[in-house]
């Protein structure tokens, strides 16, 4: 495993002729981030639950140096409690933070922060842009889907999901599927909604399983659902085999039923840049492709020594496959990078729990 050290150090002698930025470290001078054109993997590290410890690590996948908890030093603030999910639209980058209700809005060549939107949201899971004033914010704690102009860093309205919300109503991931979006419910929840974004209104709904985790579209518009099944026994909704499904978004209607083993923990479903091939974990990295007529009965990856393997995202410049394992969830964690053919690329430590990631 590489050691982590200064991207300062590696970079400092091309800043000149490279046109890499600079931005202030409040610890010890400038930190010194690579232009776009060599690519940025950001890893949003959750940490732990009301510790306010959830930081942000960026690692260079050219040089492969790392660089932990630049969001803190380039604004002087900690990220909060539980980085949940980021994204990167029209060249800003988009932090949720979920148990601190915020939305940090951040300049990705400085890491300085250029907004935030922090009322008007209840444990806000996701962000997903509509448009260039409009975008969707789904919540964990209430049964509404937030609608937010980006411009002004606010709340305008709200969407009612008609979820009942006696034991949980969470809303998750975003979709677009035309003028249409899509979207799990997952804590406690077992359906898919479509969203008009002209009337911002609930036009259907699905139920595809106990628990819809994840949510991909693919290269044939699609709906890929991986249901987690209720994850434990006494789950009030239910307790089933987890399954994936095939969804005509227009029909709302399932197409195929892919059905996991008994007890298998599976989560965290991606999507190749092509859209023609899945990623999921179940105590290990699986592959399939779209077309394929069963689940895959051997891992992809099996990642040696992992203790719990978390986050997950497919590099869309080469098809390298990043894992995390969150280890106990106390420690920092580690990120394995994988070729596409699964051969062993690189390991790096991040932060307290890896889970989500962002490209640059």
């Amino acid at each position: 495993m590489k050691k982590q050290k200064s991207i300062l150090a590696a970079f400092i002698c091309l800043t000149a002729i490279s046109g890499c930025m600079k931005m202030e470290d409040t610890d010890d001078g400038n930190l010194v981030i690579c232009p776009p054109a060599n690519p940025v993997l950001f890893i949003a590290n959750e940490g732990n639950f009301s510790y306010g410890n959830a930081s942000l690590t960026l690692y260079d996948t050219v040089s492969g140096e790392t660089e932990d908890d630049v969001f803190y030093r380039a604004n002087g603030q900690k990220l909060g409690d539980v980085a949940q999910s980021m994204t990167l639209h029209d060249g800003t980058l988009w932090i949720v933070v979920n148990n601190s209700n915020v939305i940090f809005a951040v300049d990705p060549a400085t890491l300085k922060e250029l907004g935030r939107i922090d009322e008007g949201l209840v444990s806000p899971r996701y962000i997903h842009f509509v448009s260039e004033d409009k975008a969707y914010v789904t919540q964990m704690y209430d049964n509404r889907i937030a609608i937010v102009d980006p411009g002004t860093y606010s709340v305008t309205g709200y969407i009612e999901t008609g979820l009942d919300n006696t034991d949980g109503c969470s809303t998750e991931q975003m979709v677009q599927s035309g003028t249409d979006v899509l979207v799990n419910c997952w804590s406690y929840q077992k359906e898919v909604l479509r969203i008009d974004t002209e009337s911002d209104s609930v036009t259907g709904r699905l139920e595809t399983g106990i628990q819809p985790a994840a949510i991909q579209l693919d290269c044939n518009g699609k709906l890929w659902v991986l249901n987690d099944g209720g994850g434990w026994a006494q789950n009030p909704v239910g307790y089933e085999n987890p399954t994936l499904k095939i969804v005509d978004p227009e029909k709302m209607s399932v197409e195929k039923t892919f059905t996991f083993p008994e007890g298998s923990s599976v989560g965290t479903l991606v999507m190749n840049s092509a859209r023609d091939s899945l990623f999921f974990l179940n105590n290990g990295v699986y592959a399939m492709s779209i077309n394929d007529s069963r689940l895959p009965e051997e891992p992809f990856l099996t990642v040696d020594g992992a203790q719990y393997l978390y986050g997950l995202t497919v590099a869309p410049s080469n098809s390298d496959i990043y894992v995390s394992d969150a280890l106990d969830f106390m420690q920092d964690g580690t990120v394995y990078r994988y070729s596409g053919k699964g051969k062993l690329l690189d390991e790096f430590k991040a932060g307290i729990s890896p889970k989500a990631f962002c490209w640059y």
